[in-house]
């Protein structure tokens, strides 16, 4: 599964999910990347998908949340996803 997070620069709230899902990421071995708003693939994606609110969470270029989520929360969007055992 590719997780992907579409953050803006200067934002601490950006900043906090980034640091939840790179961890995630690294303790599930999923695949994680980060898409600057003010970058070609990072336009394109607010663009493609009308966003207006960031950060933004992608699984396997799904948009599945936008906002901070918590722990718990991340983990229910994986699970939800398929990636995860329940």
């Amino acid at each position: 599964m590719k997780v992907e997070l579409v953050v803006t620069r200067d934002s601490s709230s950006c900043r906090k999910a980034e640091s939840l899902w790179r961890s995630i990421c690294e303790q599930k071995n999923l695949t994680f990347k980060i898409l600057e708003d003010d970058g070609p693939e990072g336009r394109d994606v607010l663009a493609r998908l009308e966003l207006r609110a960031l950060p933004a969470v992608l699984l396997d270029g799904r948009l599945v949340a936008v906002g901070v989520q918590t722990e718990e929360q991340a983990f229910d969007l994986l699970r939800r996803a398929g990636n995860l055992d329940p």
